[in-house]
This record gives C-alpha cells, sequence and structure tokens, in this order.
C-alpha cells in the first residue's frame, strides 16, 4: 500500500502541488510572526540593556505607572523633589547621584513643521559626564554650557534639516517657545541614531526643568553610582514614594516597554496568519476530495485485491502526511527568511535602525504542528469516505454521484440558529456585562454556520449569477457545471468568501464610524471652520492659548468654542476618566449644540463639574453628588456636580473649571470651533484664521468635511493594511479555484472529449470552464460581502451604545471587489481552460 501510495502521488506530482502551496503559506506566515516577536524582543533587550549598563541603581517615583527607568518614549513624569536628590547624594557608599529631567517636547525644523511627529522629541538634563558614559557617544562639538543652548541626537539634525551652529525652535505642552543654539551632537552606542526612532534633546538642567517641570527643582529619576546597594538608598528616602531597583533591574523594565510593540506586530502577523491557515483548509479538504473522486476505481481495486479500510485510511492520510510535512518544511525555511525581513523592516521603519538579531524560538516548531496538522484533519474526511468505497466500484463506471446536502445543511442551520440566538439576546440587552464578549462569540459561531450552509445557498446563487453569463451554449455549460456539485463549488468560494467577508466586515465598520462622525457634526455643531490637527504620531497637536484670543478677533467671527483634554493619569473617584475644560463652558456648549437636562452652565463655580447623562448613569451619579477628581499632576479636588448633559460624542465625559487647566498634561487648547457671522464669506475667514494659526504648526484650519475626513483619515490606513495583510488569504483562494478547475478538468476527462467529439470548438471549451471560474468566484465575492455586511452590521449594533449609532456601507469598495471577483475568475480560468481546450479527443474518449 504504501508503494501504491507513493507512485498515485509521484503522478500526480502538479495537483498535489498546488494543494503544497496552500500548506506552505500558512506555514511561513505563522513561523514569520513567532520569530519577528522573538527576534524583536532579543533586540531590544540587547539594546536597552546598555542604557544602564554603567549605573549602579535607578531611583524612579512609585507610582509603577510611569516608571522613571522606562526611557523613551515611555519617560517618567518629573516627580522626585530636590531634597531627595540630595538625600540620595549624602548616603554613604554613593559616588555620584544625577538627577535626570525627561519628557516630551515640541521642536521646529528648517520647514517650519514639527521634528518627529510619529516618535516623539524627547528633551533631558544634560549632567557632568553624560557623554563619557556607554550609551551616549559625543560626535560634534560639546554639551550646553547655558540655558540658549542645546546638544541634539544625530537623528534630530537629519529630520530637522538643521546643522550644528543652527538655531532651533523648542517648546513644551507647559512652556512657551524658546530658541537654542545647536552646540553639540551626539549619538547612540553602536553608532545608532536613536533608540526607538525618537529625536532627542538635552539642556541645561534649569533650562529643562523651565521646560518639563514648570521650573520646580522636579527630577523624572536619579542615577545613582557607587558602592551604596538598594536597601543602603531605600534607607535614606523612604520606599512608600519611589521604587528603587538596580541598574540591570532597570534595564530589564525598560525592555518589558519596547517590547509591546514587538509583540504587537507579530500578534498581527500571526492572526493573519492563522487566517490563512484556516482558508487553506478548504482547498486542502476539496483537493483530496476531488481526488478520491477521481480515485474511486483505483481504491475499489484495491479493496477487491484484499486492501483493508483502515489501510486505505492510511494511504490517504499517508498522503496528506507527506504533503504537509514537505510544505511545512518549506513554509517553516521561509518563514524564518520572512520574519527576518520583517524584523528588519520594522528596525528600519519604526525603530531607526536598531540592530537585529535573529531569533528563532522553540516555539516556532509549532507553525510545523500546524500546518501538519491541518493537513492531516482536513484530509481525515476524504480518507474515511474513501474507505467506505466498495470493491464492486471498480466494475461500475458511474461511480460519484452528487451527495445529499440534508446533513450539511441541518447542521449548518442548528450552528447559524445558536449563534443568532446569541447575537438577538447581545442585541437586546439580555447577556447583562457580557453583552460585546456574547456578541463576539455570536458572530463567530454565525459565520460558521453560514460556512455549512453553503452547499445549499450555492445552488439559488449560482443558478442567479449564471443566468447573466449563460446567454451562450458555452456559458449555459459552465452554469451547469458550477451547479451539479455543490459542495464542491461551496467549498471553492468558501476560502474567497472568509477573505471578502472579513474586509467588507472591517470596511462596514469604518464607513459606519465616518457616517457618524459627519452625522454629528451635521446634526449638531453649529461651527463653520475647525481649527485642528492629526494626531500621526507621539505627539498631540495643541496651540497657544494666546491663539483662541486671537481667533476671536478675526473679522466676521462671531464666536468660538474651545476645547481641552486630558486622559493621562486622570480619575474620577479613583476609575480612570477623560476630563474635558473650556474657558466659556457655556458659550462652548452652545456651539456643539448640546442640551442641559439637569442643572444649569451659568451659575458654575470653580468646583462645579460637568458631567454626560450615560456616564452619570453608569456611576451611580445624579445632580448635586460630590466626586474625587485626581489630575495629571498628581493633584487631587473634590467637585460638586453642577449639570449634567444629554449624550453627544464631541461633550461626552467630564467638564472642569478652567480654573484646573493648569492640572492638565497639556495645557493648552486641542481644537477651537469658529462660527461665522451670518452672511460672511466663510472662505475668506477661512483665510484669515490660517494666516492667525501661521506660527501653529501644528494645528490647521479646515471646514466641517475636511475636518471629519482629517479625523478619519487613519482608518483608512487601517483598512489598506487590513487588504494587504489579507491578501495572503485570497491567494491561496485563488490557488484553490485554480485547484478545483484543474482537478475538475481531469475528472471530467471523457465528458469534454465526448463534447469536442459532437461538435464543441476549442473556444467553446475555454469559454465554458472560463464561465464556471467566474461563476465560482462570483458567487464567493457575493456570499462575503454579504457576510461581511452582516458582520459589520451587528458590530455597529453592539457599539450603538457607545456612540456608533450611524449605519453606512462601502459601496465603493463593494463594487471594487465584484469587479475583482470577475477578474480573478478570468485569471483563475487560463490553466485549465488552456488544458480543456488541448484535450487529445480519441484519447479522452478510450474506454481503456
Amino acid at each position: 500500500m504504501l508503494r501504491a501510495t507513493l507512485k498515485g502521488m509521484a503522478s500526480r506530482k502538479a495537483r498535489l502541488a498546488l494543494t503544497s502551496i496552500a500548506v506552505l503559506l500558512g506555514t511561513m506566515f505563522v513561523a514569520a510572526a513567532m520569530i519577528l516577536t522573538a527576534t524583536m524582543d532579543k533586540s531590544v533587550s540587547g539594546v536597552i540593556s546598555d542604557a544602564y549598563s554603567d549605573v549602579d541603581i535607578v531611583v524612579a517615583s512609585g507610582d509603577g505607572e510611569n516608571g522613571g527607568a522606562s526611557g523613551p518614549p515611555g519617560v517618567a513624569i518629573p516627580s522626585i523633589p530636590g531634597d531627595v536628590l540630595s538625600q540620595i547624594q549624602g548616603t554613604d557608599g554613593v559616588d555620584r547621584a544625577d538627577g535626570a529631567v525627561e519628557g516630551e517636547i515640541n521642536a521646529i525644523g528648517s520647514t517650519g513643521k514639527l521634528v518627529g511627529t510619529f516618535a516623539p522629541t524627547i528633551a533631558f538634563n544634560w549632567t557632568e559626564g553624560s557623554d563619557e558614559d556607554d550609551f551616549i557617544e559625543m560626535r560634534e562639538g560639546s554639551g550646553p554650557a547655558a540655558d540658549d543652548e542645546v546638544a541634539v541626537s544625530t537623528k534630530f539634525l537629519a529630520d530637522s534639516g538643521l546643522d550644528l551652529g543652527d538655531t532651533v525652535t523648542a517648546y513644551s505642552y507647559t512652556a512657551d517657545r524658546a530658541e537654542y543654539t545647536i552646540v553639540g551632537v551626539f549619538g547612540l552606542a553602536g553608532g545608532r541614531d536613536s533608540t526607538a526612532g525618537e529625536t532627542q534633546m538635552g539642556f541645561t538642567t534649569a533650562e529643562a526643568q523651565r521646560l518639563l517641570t514648570g521650573g520646580e527643582d522636579l527630577y523624572s529619576s536619579v542615577y545613582v553610582y557607587g558602592t551604596a546597594t538598594t536597601d543602603d538608598v531605600e534607607s535614606a528616602i523612604g520606599t512608600g514614594d519611589y521604587r528603587v531597583q538596580t541598574g540591570q533591574e532597570a534595564s530589564d523594565e525598560a525592555a518589558e516597554g519596547f517590547a509591546v510593540v514587538a509583540d504587537f506586530m507579530g500578534y498581527i502577523f500571526l492572526g493573519f496568519g492563522l487566517v490563512a491557515v484556516f482558508v487553506s483548509v478548504f482547498l486542502i479538504v476539496n483537493t483530496f476530495t476531488i481526488i478520491v473522486a477521481q480515485r474511486q476505481r483505483e481504491l475499489a481495486l484495491l479493496r477487491a485485491i484484499g486492501a483493508g479500510r483502515g489501510q486505505v485510511v492510511r494511504s490517504v492520510l499517508t498522503e496528506a502526511l507527506l504533503i504537509g510535512t514537505v510544505a511545512s518544511i518549506v513554509g517553516l525555511g521561509l518563514g524564518v527568511l520572512l520574519g527576518w525581513g520583517l524584523s528588519q523592516a520594522v528596525s528600519a521603519y519604526m525603530m531607526d535602525g536598531l540592530p537585529v538579531t535573529l531569533l528563532v524560538p522553540a516555539t516556532t516548531l509549532w507553525a510545523l504542528v500546524v500546518g501538519i496538522g491541518v493537513t492531516l484533519l482536513s484530509a481525515l474526511v476524504p480518507a474515511v469516505k474513501a474507505s467506505g468505497v466498495p470493491p464492486v466500484a471498480a466494475m461500475r463506471e458511474a461511480v460519484n454521484p452528487p451527495k445529499p446536502l440534508r446533513t450539511i445543511t441541518i447542521v449548518g442551520a442548528i450552528v447559524t440558529v445558536v449563534g443568532g440566538a446569541l447575537l438577538a439576546l447581545g442585541l437586546t440587552d439580555n447577556l447583562g456585562d457580557n453583552t460585546l464578549t456574547g456578541m463576539l462569540v455570536g458572530v463567530g459561531i454565525t459565520f460558521v454556520g453560514i460556512t455549512l450552509l453553503t452547499p445549499i445557498l450555492s445552488l439559488p446563487l449560482v443558478s442567479v449569477l449564471g443566468a447573466v453569463l449563460s446567454f451562450t451554449f458555452a456559458g449555459k455549460l459552465g452554469r451547469l457545471n458550477a451547479a451539479r456539485n455543490p459542495r464542491r463549488t461551496a467549498i471553492t468560494a468558501a476560502a474567497l468568501m472568509i477573505a471578502v467577508a472579513l474586509i467588507t466586515g472591517i470596511a462596514t465598520l469604518v464607513s459606519s464610524i465616518k457616517a457618524t462622525t459627519s452625522d454629528v457634526l451635521d446634526t449638531s455643531l453649529e461651527s463653520d471652520l475647525v481649527v485642528s490637527g492629526l494626531q500621526a504620531g507621539a505627539n498631540t497637536p495643541s496651540f497657544s492659548r494666546d491663539t483662541l484670543t486671537e481667533l476671536r478677533e478675526v473679522p466676521n467671527v462671531q464666536r468660538v468654542a474651545d476645547h481641552y483634554q486630558d486622559y493621562r493619569g486622570t480619575s474620577v473617584d479613583d476609575q480612570d476618566a477623560m476630563l474635558s475644560s473650556s474657558e466659556n463652558l457655556e458659550e462652548s456648549m452652545g456651539v456643539f449644540g448640546t442640551a442641559v437636562t439637569e442643572g444649569s452652565l451659568s451659575d458654575l463655580d470653580a468646583n462645579s463639574i460637568v458631567v454626560d447623562e450615560t456616564t452619570a448613569e453608569d456611576r451611580g451619579l445624579e445632580l448635586g453628588d460630590t466626586v474625587e477628581v485626581g489630575f495629571f499632576d498628581g493633584e487631587t479636588a473634590t467637585f460638586t456636580i453642577g449639570a449634567v448633559l444629554e449624550d453627544y460624542l464631541i461633550t461626552n465625559g467630564w467638564w472642569v473649571s478652567p480654573d484646573y487647566i493648569e492640572h492638565f498634561a497639556i495645557p493648552k487648547p486641542l481644537q477651537a470651533y469658529i462660527v461665522v457671522e451670518p452672511g460672511a464669506d466663510v472662505g475668506a475667514v477661512e483665510d484669515d484664521v490660517a494666516q492667525v494659526l501661521t506660527d501653529e504648526p501644528e494645528v490647521n484650519v479646515t471646514n466641517n468635511a475636511e475636518f471629519v475626513d482629517q479625523q478619519t483619515g487613519s482608518l483608512d490606513t487601517i483598512l489598506g493594511a487590513v487588504q494587504i495583510l489579507l491578501a495572503l488569504a485570497m491567494i491561496i483562494a485563488v490557488i484553490g479555484v485554480v485547484n478545483t478547475l484543474v482537478l475538475s478538468v481531469l475528472e471530467r476527462t471523457r465528458e469534454l472529449g465526448l463534447l469536442r467529439a459532437v461538435g464543441m470548438t476549442r473556444g467553446q471549451a475555454r469559454r465554458m470552464i472560463t464561465v464556471e471560474s467566474v461563476i465560482i468566484c462570483l458567487f464567493g465575492a457575493v456570499l462575503g460581502i454579504a457576510v461581511g455586511i452582516g458582520l459589520g452590521w451587528t458590530v455597529q449594533q453592539a457599539l450603538e451604545g457607545e456612540g456608533l449609532d450611524q449605519f453606512a456601507l462601502p459601496w465603493g469598495l463593494i463594487v471594487t471587489y465584484l469587479v475583482a471577483a470577475v477578474i480573478v475568475g478570468l485569471l483563475a480560468a487560463i490553466a485549465p481552460a488552456a488544458r480543456a481546450a488541448k484535450l487529445n479527443v480519441l484519447g479522452a474518449i478510450a474506454y481503456e
């Protein structure tokens, strides 16, 4: 049996190669994801371990959330007082203790734009010996000696377009702009320009504190050198408010923060790799099903000469094992190369050329397990069916009658009903706190149920789709071929359906978000122009408070609503909460079109707070209740609820008095909404506002429609990335169509020979196969679009309570995929159609 199996495989090399490609691609992506994660973790850990290699002890604030040793871009909040630094310096065994001041700032390059929008610009204080440690390497010039001097990293120099001796303008969220002379240029150990793409600027300690601490004598962390132990330092300063770590412990903690990026990227690729593996299941099942059907006479003969059912099963599974093993090993090898390439790409584009050390973890072998296991499981059902071929089948000519669809339809209907029931319970708020989880599980179950129902759905859909293409004799035959084996058509189309459904579902959700945002602005927002910026990276766009005054003085500007916001470490009654504020809350709410349901905005005092209805209801609060608010800088205050607002996307959350804006992480306005005088030329006012914003590189002025596009533009980028990643599943689906058609042509050799013998031309044969291919692809695309729309609608309904109350369809993408399905069908049919057209008529109709 083993020799027979091997000889059979040798005679079917081409068709088995197509199956192997699907296993190979899925295994490759899974392996690459694991290698990417492990490689970037190791590479980042290796670099960060150098950061504190010469530091004996690191003292940081004790909150644990903004650890002082985290390094850029996760720098700490300066919160260690100068007297604590003095205590550390006076501890026995401490030879030297340097206070570090670190934080994000903004700098303007030679083009007038911000430097480092994707990764932040980090300011730090240049201390004695900064250029003598093992982390910073001085390349040119020297460190700053005066408050108007700065040393910058080589990456800052490259990104800003400035040079040694030039003047650079810098400012922070709390400090006004100032000009500095670049007196030095430094790099990092190993010839690198940055750790993770950030740009850096070194100031004197006094200037760094002016920029980052409001001039207070505070530090982010303290680096200790000497023979003192962590216990010695803890005894000197106490452990309640500070964390005392060895340099190695601080390095390990910093590496964990950086590794999050690599882990995130790895999880994304692993997810898409598993989708590719799932899609390949359909291809493998279909291939083995067709191969077993074609070999029924062969298998029957083996049964007739004494082969048992177990031997037949083992024969088919051996074939699957060999295919899965070879394809998975090749896929693993290619996955190593892909993982290396992805690591290099992440290093180059996200971590500024971080040296990459390839690591292939033992867990990568799971990719082999996945590839081989999926192949064996996919071949199991066809193998069991093969064992049921009776010996008498060897004497029959027609041995492949279509199987009834009753069982799979009943099972699919039950699974779909279960999934639909979960969705219904979620949509009617009957799942309690598990609504979202229950609905997502329901989506998954429903998706499986619809996949099982695909064969029965193919009967009407293929007939309808085929009717458009069956205006010729060849077209009618193509439609009949696609319809006569619904299982095969359904499995082939299901692979394409999955990829299209996922993309359509995500696109529907994106369209719904855009529609909701646009509807909110169109129906409630009374402004004509919006001043804002797009957060494309680490920097949160803001502008000067003085600019608000200038905007109000622009001719034909009637009102200006301002919006301040903070979410960094802010809380209400010890629960994380976003805080907002406005210099004139009543006027701003009028521009926002927000109604007050309880209380009043006209008589609020500094200790009043305003909240929306849903937040108040969720917290069990009412008008007149008091809450404890925690701010970014550690300050706390007690507020009384003075008004409750109607739910509204822009104003949801907590609004505090402008007296507390100074405690925000960014005490500057993030947006301004401008109402133009009735009858005034909005375009002319927009030009005037743009002139006011000439010196504000972070923001610009747009009308409401442009504002929606600006704020939702990143969603289109995400959608594009998803489409690129799902292209792998698309490729496997296309291979599945090609494989099915090739095997189908081989299976129908005598039938095609008879058609050619009675007058079918080569062109008609090509058109017949082409129509069949296009119908299968269109069926998969139409079903995928329908399922994707259903998925998108379900998620939108689940999030309706969170403000996503508009449902919109991505019509452009839907049309694109329908057209793409036709093109894919045409391309997939090229090889099978050519094979059918070149068939030797006499050889095809010969009985033996």
